[in-house]
């Protein structure tokens, strides 16, 4: 080790000053480099260690009330039929179905299901556009989707008046569904 210094010394002072302060500056730049790489790579631990922080504080939370949650689980599935609960091609054709008994089947336009599997449940979600309907019309489909709850739920309706018959109303229809896996059970 002491004689690598002794060969490093003996370089240093075969340098111009030119070359001494190139060395310098070289040295410097290293360090710079060295240090902002090091500060960025303790900036990513500490921020990994706050979201570790963060999920073991929140797996502790469901921890703490898992007997509280699974007693809401219980309630809540005793109070829903499964043998009632619709996949996602099934709502469709309820809808279909609630739509042509509202007699509102010719002025309907159903978007594809799109479904969100979970746990103990699948959701579905399910848009319909209504055009050129009566305000009659509107509450009876309210009726009838109400009937379904809460198997069939409607998340959010848009009304407007229709430009060309302003007695008339354009509906856009958001429905919720969702169907209970068997594990769940």
């Amino acid at each position: 080790m002491i004689t690598w210094l002794v060969q490093i010394q003996a370089i240093h002072e075969k340098f111009s000053l030119r070359e001494k302060l190139l060395a310098l500056l070289f040295l410097l730049a290293a360090a710079i480099i060295w240090g902002q790489n090091f500060g960025q790579r303790a900036m990513q631990c500490k921020s990994a260690w706050q979201a570790a922080q963060v999920e073991l504080a929140s797996q502790q939370h469901w921890l703490e009330h898992s007997e509280s949650y699974s007693a809401r689980l219980s309630q809540a599935l005793a109070r829903v039929d499964p043998a009632k609960t619709y996949s996602s091609a099934q709502l469709s054709g309820q809808v279909d179905t609630l739509l042509r008994a509202a007699m509102l089947s010719d002025q309907a336009d159903i978007d594809p299901v799109r479904s969100r599997e979970g746990e103990i449940f699948n959701d579905h979600h399910l848009r319909v556009r209504l055009n050129r309907i009566s305000i009659a019309q509107m509450v009876k489909i309210n009726t009838l989707l109400k009937a379904e709850q809460p198997y069939i739920n409607l998340v959010k309706v848009q009304l407007t008046a229709n430009r060309s018959k302003p007695h008339q109303l354009d509906a856009r229809l958001q429905i919720n569904s969702f169907d209970l896996k068997a594990p769940a059970l």
